[in-house]
């Protein structure tokens, strides 16, 4: 990215730019994702009676997925490397790196949880297999981080960072993020409160690494943790794996109850030391991406990342 153009796009953050950006790109999302809802209507691909499927999930991704290339690429002139979509093995790292860090934060949970008696697992007679139930989890709630991650994370975050500056970027889209879980089955205030925590730990993530793959490995891990271990993931009780069953015993104030355990003070708990963790991850750890936005450079730079690199991947991403 040339430094003219940079400051041509620093320039229309000024005023009511991004308010006219973000309103574009929620805009574009809904409708797209309004009119590919319908076709699968029309085309009868819904899952029957209602379950949620990859195909449940397939018109999210698609228009979250337009809208950011549309506003990035064509408005903005930008590559979508610059949101931090690197393509490669510097990507799938990221990605890989990030599933590892969400598993741990709610595994430690669980596994708290299995040691002090306050949730059982026995085992249950259903049909089916275990590997095939759970890699169908896993690229459910893979589409289902990625879309958050695109619309929270991704380009909406960069303009109210360019606009605003990181602090009002990260806690916007973390309560942005907890409000949408409002309407879940059995929610509180604690589980909102947790949830937006989680949203807090995942803009740090993004902005301490500059790697959108990184924040959806770990949004990825977070849910798929819980869906493993027959626990609601944010309320929703259609996860889980057949020849198992988890009996929750221990109090609802420290495991969430029905919510699941976002819903308790243990995953308060883990999304503060988590959060801890991932700032200084991503000062500490110089194989990670960086935004290649020249407004993320000096920063970056001065913490040891590969911005260079990144660049380079930025100028041939398409």
């Amino acid at each position: 990215m040339s430094n003219a153009h940079s400051e041509d796009l620093i320039e229309t953050e000024k005023g009511w730019a991004w308010f006219g950006k973000l309103s574009a790109f929620v805009g574009l999302f809904l409708t797209l994702g309004f009119l590919l809802a319908l076709l699968m209507l029309v085309l009868e691909a819904p899952a029957p009676g209602g379950l949620l499927t990859v195909w449940s999930v397939a018109p999210l991704v698609l228009s979250a997925l337009a809208s950011t290339w549309f506003l990035t690429r064509v408005i903005e002139r930008r590559p979508l490397a610059s949101l931090g979509l690197r393509v490669g093995l510097g990507g799938a790292g990221d990605f890989a790196l990030g599933l590892a860090i969400g598993l741990v934060l709610i595994g430690g949970v669980v596994l708290f949880f299995g040691v002090v008696g306050w949730v059982s697992w026995v085992p249950a007679d259903e049909p089916g297999s275990w590997l095939a139930a759970a890699t169908s989890m896993f690229a459910l709630l893979l589409g289902a981080a990625f879309v958050e991650e695109l619309l929270f994370r991704g380009f909406p975050f960069q303009v109210l960072l360019r606009r605003f500056g990181p602090a009002a970027a990260v806690v916007v889209t973390a309560l942005a993020f907890g409000g949408l879980h409002a309407g879940n089955p059995n929610t509180s205030m604690l589980a909102l409160a947790n949830i937006s925590l989680a949203g807090l730990l995942l803009g740090i993530a993004y902005l301490r690494t500059g790697s959108l793959w990184l924040a959806t490995g770990v949004h990825l891990g977070w849910n798929w943790a819980m869906g493993l271990s027959e626990l609601s993931v944010s309320g929703l009780p259609e996860f889980g794996v057949p020849g198992i069953e988890a009996i929750v015993s221990g109090p609802s104030l420290w495991t969430g109850g029905a919510f699941g355990p976002e819903g308790g003070l243990a995953v308060t708990i883990s999304s503060i030391l988590g959060t801890f963790w991932l700032w200084r991850l991503g000062r500490r750890d110089v194989n990670l991406s960086a935004l290649s936005s020249e407004l993320a450079v000096p920063e970056a730079e001065s913490r040891g990342f590969h911005v260079n690199a990144v660049q380079d991947d930025a100028r041939t991403d398409g």
